[in-house]
Protein backbone atom coordinates (compact mmCIF):
# COMPACT_ATOMS: atom_id res chain seq x y z
CA UNK A 1 0.00 0.00 0.00
CA UNK A 2 2.71 2.30 1.20
CA UNK A 3 5.37 0.94 -1.57
CA UNK A 4 6.80 3.89 -3.67
CA UNK A 5 4.30 6.10 -2.67
CA UNK A 6 3.05 9.65 -3.22
CA UNK A 7 0.39 11.99 -1.38
CA UNK A 8 -0.51 14.58 -4.84
CA UNK A 9 -3.26 17.10 -3.20
CA UNK A 10 -4.46 20.10 -4.55
CA UNK A 11 -4.25 23.15 -1.88
CA UNK A 12 -1.91 23.28 1.10
CA UNK A 13 -4.28 22.09 3.72
CA UNK A 14 -5.28 19.12 1.76
CA UNK A 15 -2.74 17.05 3.25
CA UNK A 16 -4.15 17.16 6.73
CA UNK A 17 -7.73 17.60 6.30
CA UNK A 18 -8.11 14.30 3.66
CA UNK A 19 -5.06 12.31 4.19
CA UNK A 20 -4.19 12.41 8.07
CA UNK A 21 -3.82 8.74 8.51
CA UNK A 22 -1.31 8.80 5.95
CA UNK A 23 1.09 11.66 5.62
CA UNK A 24 3.51 10.48 7.65
CA UNK A 25 3.37 7.30 5.50
CA UNK A 26 4.40 8.05 1.80
CA UNK A 27 7.38 8.50 0.65
CA UNK A 28 6.30 12.53 -0.47
CA UNK A 29 3.69 14.94 -0.16
CA UNK A 30 3.17 17.00 -3.50
CA UNK A 31 1.08 20.02 -3.24
CA UNK A 32 -0.38 21.73 -6.60
CA UNK A 33 -1.67 24.88 -6.43
CA UNK A 34 0.63 27.66 -4.40
CA UNK A 35 -0.79 31.12 -5.50
CA UNK A 36 -4.03 32.41 -5.44
CA UNK A 37 -4.65 35.33 -7.91
CA UNK A 38 -6.68 37.22 -6.07
CA UNK A 39 -4.89 37.15 -3.05
CA UNK A 40 -1.18 37.13 -3.58
CA UNK A 41 -0.41 36.99 0.57
CA UNK A 42 -1.59 33.35 0.26
CA UNK A 43 1.37 31.78 -1.70
CA UNK A 44 3.68 33.71 0.75
CA UNK A 45 2.01 32.18 3.33
CA UNK A 46 2.25 29.00 2.31
CA UNK A 47 5.51 29.01 1.23
CA UNK A 48 6.42 29.51 4.52
CA UNK A 49 4.43 26.77 6.26
CA UNK A 50 6.29 24.53 3.70
CA UNK A 51 9.17 25.77 4.91
CA UNK A 52 8.37 24.48 8.56
CA UNK A 53 6.72 21.59 7.72
CA UNK A 54 7.87 18.94 10.38
CA UNK A 55 8.25 16.50 7.30
CA UNK A 56 11.06 16.67 5.19
CA UNK A 57 9.37 15.12 2.18
CA UNK A 58 7.29 17.78 1.31
CA UNK A 59 7.33 20.57 -1.87
CA UNK A 60 5.24 22.25 -4.18
CA UNK A 61 4.05 22.47 -8.05
CA UNK A 62 4.00 25.77 -7.10
CA UNK A 63 1.09 26.48 -9.72
CA UNK A 64 -1.84 29.04 -9.40
CA UNK A 65 -4.92 28.42 -8.54
CA UNK A 66 -7.85 28.08 -11.90
CA UNK A 67 -10.26 30.39 -9.79
CA UNK A 68 -12.82 28.36 -10.38
CA UNK A 69 -14.04 27.88 -6.72
CA UNK A 70 -17.89 27.66 -6.37
CA UNK A 71 -17.82 27.97 -10.65
CA UNK A 72 -19.44 24.36 -11.00
CA UNK A 73 -23.08 23.45 -10.57
CA UNK A 74 -23.12 21.03 -7.78
CA UNK A 75 -26.62 20.55 -6.98
CA UNK A 76 -26.81 19.20 -11.08
CA UNK A 77 -23.04 18.12 -11.45
CA UNK A 78 -21.56 17.17 -14.81
CA UNK A 79 -18.33 15.18 -15.01
CA UNK A 80 -16.13 16.91 -18.01
CA UNK A 81 -12.97 15.43 -19.77
CA UNK A 82 -11.04 17.80 -17.00
CA UNK A 83 -12.56 17.00 -13.83
CA UNK A 84 -16.44 18.64 -13.51
CA UNK A 85 -18.24 21.12 -15.87
CA UNK A 86 -17.20 24.50 -14.90
CA UNK A 87 -20.73 26.39 -16.15
CA UNK A 88 -20.37 29.95 -14.11
CA UNK A 89 -17.91 31.60 -15.66
CA UNK A 90 -16.13 30.96 -19.08
CA UNK A 91 -12.68 32.42 -17.92
CA UNK A 92 -12.24 30.04 -15.02
CA UNK A 93 -13.79 27.74 -17.71
CA UNK A 94 -10.16 28.26 -19.79
CA UNK A 95 -8.30 28.17 -16.44
CA UNK A 96 -9.35 24.89 -15.67
CA UNK A 97 -8.20 22.91 -19.02
CA UNK A 98 -5.29 24.54 -18.83
CA UNK A 99 -4.20 23.40 -15.37
CA UNK A 100 -5.44 20.37 -15.79
CA UNK A 101 -2.92 19.91 -19.21
CA UNK A 102 -0.56 21.83 -17.06
CA UNK A 103 -0.56 18.85 -14.72
CA UNK A 104 -0.31 16.53 -16.97
CA UNK A 105 2.73 17.59 -18.54
CA UNK A 106 4.42 18.14 -14.47
CA UNK A 107 3.24 15.45 -12.97
CA UNK A 108 4.48 12.85 -15.74
CA UNK A 109 7.95 12.34 -14.57
CA UNK A 110 6.81 12.82 -10.87
CA UNK A 111 4.33 9.48 -10.89
CA UNK A 112 6.59 7.35 -13.64
CA UNK A 113 8.12 5.23 -10.97
CA UNK A 114 5.19 5.57 -8.55
CA UNK A 115 3.62 2.57 -7.22
CA UNK A 116 0.76 4.08 -5.36
CA UNK A 117 -0.68 7.25 -5.27
CA UNK A 118 -2.61 8.75 -2.53
CA UNK A 119 -5.21 12.11 -3.70
CA UNK A 120 -8.27 13.34 -3.80
CA UNK A 121 -11.62 11.58 -4.56
CA UNK A 122 -13.23 11.93 -7.75
CA UNK A 123 -16.34 14.02 -6.34
CA UNK A 124 -13.81 16.54 -3.96
CA UNK A 125 -14.62 16.02 -0.87
CA UNK A 126 -16.99 18.25 0.25
CA UNK A 127 -17.12 19.81 -3.34
CA UNK A 128 -13.99 21.60 -4.55
CA UNK A 129 -13.33 21.62 -8.59
CA UNK A 130 -9.89 21.86 -7.92
CA UNK A 131 -9.96 18.49 -6.36
CA UNK A 132 -11.87 16.86 -9.08
CA UNK A 133 -9.30 18.27 -11.50
CA UNK A 134 -6.28 16.91 -9.45
CA UNK A 135 -7.85 13.23 -8.86
CA UNK A 136 -8.76 13.42 -12.90
CA UNK A 137 -5.44 13.74 -13.90
CA UNK A 138 -3.88 11.60 -11.86
CA UNK A 139 -6.69 9.24 -13.62
CA UNK A 140 -5.01 9.54 -17.16
CA UNK A 141 -1.86 9.06 -15.74
CA UNK A 142 -2.88 5.63 -14.41
CA UNK A 143 -3.45 4.55 -17.34
CA UNK A 144 0.12 5.29 -18.45
CA UNK A 145 1.85 4.27 -15.71
CA UNK A 146 0.00 1.67 -13.97
CA UNK A 147 -0.06 2.81 -10.68
CA UNK A 148 -2.61 2.08 -7.91
CA UNK A 149 -4.94 5.41 -6.87
CA UNK A 150 -6.10 5.56 -3.80
CA UNK A 151 -8.67 8.34 -2.45
CA UNK A 152 -10.20 8.70 1.05
CA UNK A 153 -13.82 8.69 1.80
CA UNK A 154 -14.78 12.15 2.94
CA UNK A 155 -18.22 13.70 1.37
CA UNK A 156 -20.23 16.84 2.39
CA UNK A 157 -23.92 17.72 1.37
CA UNK A 158 -22.62 19.66 -1.40
CA UNK A 159 -20.49 16.98 -3.09
CA UNK A 160 -22.80 13.61 -2.64
CA UNK A 161 -24.89 14.68 -5.85
CA UNK A 162 -21.67 14.16 -7.60
CA UNK A 163 -20.37 11.35 -5.78
CA UNK A 164 -23.86 9.93 -6.68
CA UNK A 165 -21.68 9.10 -10.62
CA UNK A 166 -18.87 7.16 -8.83
CA UNK A 167 -19.95 4.74 -6.22
CA UNK A 168 -21.62 2.07 -8.16
CA UNK A 169 -20.76 -0.66 -10.23
CA UNK A 170 -17.23 -1.28 -9.15
CA UNK A 171 -16.40 -3.54 -6.70
CA UNK A 172 -14.31 -1.73 -3.86
CA UNK A 173 -11.46 -2.30 -2.38
CA UNK A 174 -10.61 0.08 1.09
CA UNK A 175 -8.10 0.07 4.34
CA UNK A 176 -9.70 2.10 7.18
CA UNK A 177 -6.45 3.86 9.21
CA UNK A 178 -6.17 5.76 12.55
CA UNK A 179 -5.86 9.34 12.12
CA UNK A 180 -2.30 10.60 12.95
CA UNK A 181 -4.08 13.20 15.59
CA UNK A 182 -0.92 14.54 17.10
CA UNK A 183 0.87 15.46 13.52
CA UNK A 184 -2.55 16.78 11.96
CA UNK A 185 -2.88 19.05 15.01
CA UNK A 186 0.72 20.12 14.77
CA UNK A 187 0.26 21.25 11.23
CA UNK A 188 -2.79 22.55 11.54
CA UNK A 189 -1.13 24.89 13.84
CA UNK A 190 1.71 25.98 11.25
CA UNK A 191 -1.08 26.85 8.81
CA UNK A 192 -2.92 29.07 11.45
CA UNK A 193 0.26 30.94 12.46
CA UNK A 194 0.96 31.40 8.77
CA UNK A 195 -2.48 32.82 7.83
CA UNK A 196 -3.42 30.12 5.00
CA UNK A 197 -5.69 27.69 6.96
CA UNK A 198 -9.11 27.75 5.20
CA UNK A 199 -10.70 25.19 7.09
CA UNK A 200 -13.26 25.60 10.10
CA UNK A 201 -11.46 26.85 13.16
CA UNK A 202 -12.89 24.81 15.22
CA UNK A 203 -13.46 21.26 12.86
CA UNK A 204 -12.46 18.06 14.64
CA UNK A 205 -10.94 15.32 12.63
CA UNK A 206 -12.44 11.99 12.42
CA UNK A 207 -9.96 8.96 14.32
CA UNK A 208 -9.83 7.28 11.09
CA UNK A 209 -10.36 7.82 7.06
CA UNK A 210 -11.38 4.83 4.39
CA UNK A 211 -8.77 4.79 1.79
CA UNK A 212 -10.47 3.35 -1.53
CA UNK A 213 -8.06 1.74 -3.98
CA UNK A 214 -8.69 1.98 -7.68
CA UNK A 215 -6.53 -0.21 -9.79
CA UNK A 216 -6.06 0.74 -13.49
CA UNK A 217 -9.30 0.85 -15.91
CA UNK A 218 -12.30 2.48 -17.13
CA UNK A 219 -13.14 5.80 -15.34
CA UNK A 220 -16.70 5.60 -14.29
CA UNK A 221 -18.89 9.08 -14.60
CA UNK A 222 -22.51 7.66 -14.84
CA UNK A 223 -24.22 5.95 -12.04
CA UNK A 224 -24.89 2.39 -12.26
CA UNK A 225 -27.86 0.43 -10.68
CA UNK A 226 -26.18 -1.61 -8.96
CA UNK A 227 -22.40 -1.53 -6.97
CA UNK A 228 -20.53 -1.84 -3.33
CA UNK A 229 -20.53 1.21 -0.94
CA UNK A 230 -17.53 2.24 1.58
CA UNK A 231 -17.71 3.91 4.69
CA UNK A 232 -17.98 7.83 4.55
CA UNK A 233 -16.46 10.67 6.60
CA UNK A 234 -19.83 12.97 6.18
CA UNK A 235 -18.94 16.71 6.91
CA UNK A 236 -22.06 19.18 6.56
CA UNK A 237 -21.03 22.84 5.35
CA UNK A 238 -23.38 25.32 4.42
CA UNK A 239 -24.21 25.45 0.88
CA UNK A 240 -25.38 28.63 -1.15
CA UNK A 241 -28.80 27.93 -3.01
CA UNK A 242 -28.37 30.16 -5.72
CA UNK A 243 -28.03 28.40 -9.71
CA UNK A 244 -25.84 29.26 -11.33
CA UNK A 245 -25.22 33.44 -12.09
CA UNK A 246 -27.78 34.39 -14.74
CA UNK A 247 -26.57 35.84 -17.80
CA UNK A 248 -25.30 39.69 -18.23
CA UNK A 249 -28.91 40.61 -20.31
CA UNK A 250 -30.70 38.56 -17.18
CA UNK A 251 -28.31 40.65 -14.51
CA UNK A 252 -29.11 44.41 -16.40
CA UNK A 253 -32.54 43.46 -16.35
CA UNK A 254 -32.92 42.84 -13.05
CA UNK A 255 -30.31 46.02 -12.31
CA UNK A 256 -32.42 48.25 -13.81
CA UNK A 257 -36.04 47.04 -12.31
CA UNK A 258 -33.95 47.95 -8.63
CA UNK A 259 -33.48 51.26 -9.92
CA UNK A 260 -37.04 52.02 -10.84
CA UNK A 261 -38.67 50.25 -8.40
CA UNK A 262 -40.17 47.76 -10.08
Amino acid sequence: MFEDSLLIVAHPDDDILWMGSVIDKVDAVIFCFNDDPGNPAVGKARQRTIKEYPLSNVSTLDLNETQSWDKADWTHPDASAYGIKIVKSLESESRYQEAYEELLKVLRSRVAEAKNVFTHNPWGEYGHEEHVLVYRVLKALQTEFHFDVWFSNYCSNRSVNFMNHFISGFDVVYESLPVNLPLVNEIAEIYRKNECWTWYEDYRWFESECLIREKPGVLQTEALPYGRSFPLNYIKIHVDSNPPGPDRFTQAISKLKRKLHI
